[in-house]
Formats: structure tokens, sequence, C-alpha cells
């Protein structure tokens, strides 16, 4: 049907949220839900510091559909996607170009097992960060609906077929879906969880560890913030940068003191004046003590307090570490 389950809504955001794509194809669109949930997450939510992208003309992320059935567009969905593609997704994928993130929500048991395994291949071929899945566990037995044919579920899938890729996860939502994302190299492991608000105690640290990077760091100097992605978003800075860093996308935590030590230089070098700790990542301080000793020989520290441990990086000393 041109709709989906909604248990998987939070587990495929928080994804979502991860990843944070700049480009993405949503195979089988449908009535068009996860556009408005990617378009929401992506842009609009980028809107909060950056109010210039709540228009669509200021939307920076490409988000693309492919749909075999023509019946089900409107304007709802030229409005959200930039383009819809109108074909057999399986001939489609091998014409495309490159997404950050595929998406296959509910599409793949549309498809006989061995078409619908190509098209994750090359879903996978496709991508440059990940292919997310999700399909029912068990036998539906659905059959044509809504005067589409394309709705009838040819194929069960299970597992096995998604770890045939080398870096898969899999998780089981509420007994009764599977949701697979597949990850190119390099790219961290994703948690595979419904996204979860901090308890009010927590909350409270955030936010005073706000306040104090905003009062000590101009908002339009660019800076090294080590949070997580808990406080990113919330900060009214424009030149946070997260660490790890790739692409201006957070990377996760870093192998080893050397990596850290290499990606902060280089970091420097683009012009970083601060790295910043917050309360929930000063245990980086006591893991990586390479890394710390670094930080404490050469630069001095402005701020250590229980919410936030602030360098400055302009400050470079010529010490041995």
């Amino acid at each position: 049907m041109p709709s989906s389950r909604p248990n998987t809504i939070p587990i495929v955001i928080n994804v979502l949220r991860q990843l944070k794509p700049q480009s993405i194809l949503d195979v089988g669109v449908g009535f068009g839900k996860w556009g408005h949930l990617f378009r929401e997450y992506t842009d609009i939510l980028e809107a909060e510091r950056d109010p210039a992208r709540y228009r669509r003309e200021n939307w920076r992320v490409r988000i693309d559909g492919i749909e075999g059935h023509t019946a089900y567009l409107t304007e709802m969905h030229r409005f959200l996607y930039n383009q819809i593609h109108v074909g057999d997704a399986s001939t489609l994928m091998k014409t495309l170009p490159h997404y950050d993130l595929i998406f296959l929500g509910d599409i793949i048991e549309h498809f006989e097992k061995a078409v619908g395994m190509e098209l994750l291949r090359d879903a996978v071929a496709h991508a440059n960060k990940a292919v997310v899945v999700s399909t029912p566990k068990f036998e539906t037995e659905q059959e044509d609906l809504c005067g589409n044919e394309l709705e009838r579920h040819r194929s069960l899938w299970s597992v096995k077929d998604f770890n045939a890729f080398s870096a898969a996860q899999v998780t089981t939502v509420d007994d009764a879906t599977l949701l697979a994302v597949i990850a190119k190299p390099d790219i961290p492991e994703f948690e595979l969880k419904p996204p979860r608000q901090p308890p009010p105690a927590a909350m409270m640290r955030y936010f005073r560890a706000r306040k104090e990077i905003t009062e000590l760091v101009s908002k339009d100097v660019p800076f090294v913030l080590v949070d997580e992605e808990h406080i990113r978003s919330m900060l009214p800075h424009t030149h946070a940068l997260p660490f790890l860093e790739k692409d201006g996308q957070y990377w996760g935590p870093p192998r080893d003191d050397t990596t850290a030590i290499g990606e902060l230089q280089r970091m420097r070098q683009t012009g970083a004046r601060f790295i910043v700790f917050i309360w929930s990542t000063l245990w980086w301080l006591k893991h990586y003590a390479a890394f710390e000793r670094h930080l404490r020989t050469r630069f001095d520290c402005v701020r250590e307090d229980d919410d936030v441990v602030i360098f400055d990086l302009a400050s470079e000393r010529q010490r041995a570490d």
C-alpha cells in the first residue's frame, strides 16, 4: 500500500540524524511520508539555526524518489522532492547517480527475491554512505491494493539475506519488521534505537554548557566541539565543528590518540580557534591520555569546570609531549 508501518519511524530518523546525508533517494515514495520526514529532519531542522532554510529555495539536501505508480503522485510530492523518477526501481536504480543515503522502506518485498537482491546490490553500489531497508519479518500475503498490482508482496526477507553484506546491521522492530542498515566502508556503526531524551538533570547541564560556550566563544569563530552531537544543534554558532569531522559531519570518536592529535592539527590549520569539551565528553580526557597531555602542554586552558573544558588553540606553546 502507499503507506507503511509507523513503528520504524523513530529508528530510521535516528539513523538519518547520525548519518547527516546531503542527498537521499527514497525508493517507492507512495504517499510521501518519508519525503516529509526526511525533509523535516534535514533542512527544516537546520532552520532552527539558519531560518532561511525553512524556505524551499534555500533547501540544501537533495531528496529524490522513485515511484512505479503515477496515480500516487501529487503536488505535495513535487514540493517535497527535488525529482521523482517514474518507473521500475530495479531498472532505474542502475541509471541514477550516487546518493549519501538510499532508503528502501517496505518496498523490497514487492520484488521476486532474485530481482530484489539485485536491486539491493545496486543500491549499495550507488550509496555514498548507507542503504536503509525495512521489510515485514513474516509473510503478509498482501495482494494488489489501491488499483496497483505493484502492491503485491512477492518475497519474504530474513536476517540471513541482509547478512550477505559484510557491513549490515539488522534489528527487529516490534517483533514484526526487519530494519537493516548497510553502511559503506569507514562509516561508523549506527545506534539502531529510537532517539532518547536526556533526563531533566542532564538537560540542565547541557543548557549550562551551552551558556558558557556562548559567553566564551564568539558566534562567528570556528571551533572544535567535542559533544558527540548532544548540543551542537542547540548552539547559535555558525562554525561549531564536530570531532571527529568529515565534510562537516560527525564521524565518531577517534580510533586512538594519534588520530585525535592528527585530526586536531588538521582542523587548526583550517582555522579552528578553540577545542571545547562538554561534561558528557570529559571522559575523553582520561581515555585519550596522550591527547590530553598534548592539549595541556601546548595550549592554554581558558575554562575548566564541571560543565565545560575549553582550550585556546591559538596559544600554542612549543613543548614536547
